[in-house]
């Protein structure tokens, strides 16, 4: 047969699916303890900085035990210092890099002290970065008189000099955070329409510099679109 008469056209190789990297991760652990402050962030880092190299706290971001806002016959109470009851479920996430994961898993079987409560740290597993489109951080450290406007426009300015585009975020609700200094405003903050590289690279970076209070740690979220839907 003529190859003259032949027509053909190898089939387009299919897009490779992107891999998630395993530089960073989070190392999550099992809590054992009765009660815990509602704003704990200050005591807990300064609890690990006791367990770890300065090096080493240095790098990591602390996202916080995460407590319900209600269950079992009682409510999430509004100030601060108010405590709440550690339930069996309740986790403490902490962000860290591969070469650091021997030294944090060693605080496994320790005891930290958190003010006048105890909590004792149990096994731990890893929970890998996702690639997914939207991304939600409870609290995102911001000007407490900078409008929402003016926070998203820092917020879009901070991304793109990571070499993220964003198309679509909504601010959350306001907070604050006790530290030495005083106090900390933040803002939650929930960012869609990323490519999986650009996901990816927000939950390892994060964003601003308090990160060891759980500021600026983005995690996966189911999405976008039904926010907008229930504002409209």
């Amino acid at each position: 047969m003529s190859v003259d008469n032949l027509y053909w056209r190898e089939a387009d190789e299919p897009e490779s699916r992107y891999e998630v990297p395993d530089e960073v991760f989070d190392l999550v652990f099992k809590l054992r303890g009765s009660r815990l402050e509602i704003d704990h962030a200050y005591q807990l880092a300064e609890a690990l900085k006791a367990q770890l190299k300065a090096e080493t706290f240095a790098r990591i971001g602390v996202h916080g035990v995460r407590m319900a806002d209600s269950g079992n016959g009682w409510n999430r109470p509004q100030q601060s210092d108010a405590e709440m009851p550690l339930s069996r479920r309740a986790r403490l996430a902490i962000r860290l890099h591969r070469d650091d994961y021997d030294e944090l898993a060693g605080i496994s079987d320790q005891v930290l002290q958190l003010g006048e409560q105890q909590l004792e740290i149990g096994t731990n597993s890893i929970r890998k970065l996702s690639s997914i489109a939207s991304l939600h951080a409870r609290a995102v450290c911001c000007d407490p008189d900078q409008s929402e406007p003016d926070f998203l426009a820092q917020v879009a300015t901070e991304l793109r000099e990571l070499g993220i585009v964003v198309t679509r975020m909504i601010c959350g609700r306001s907070g604050q955070i006790r530290n030495q200094q005083g106090v900390l405003f933040t803002r939650a903050l929930l960012v869609a329409d990323l490519k999986p590289e650009e996901s990816v690279c927000l939950q390892q970076r994060g964003l601003g510099d308090a990160q060891l209070l759980g500021c600026g740690l983005f995690v996966p979220h189911r999405g976008i679109d039904p926010v907008y839907t229930a504002q409209e």
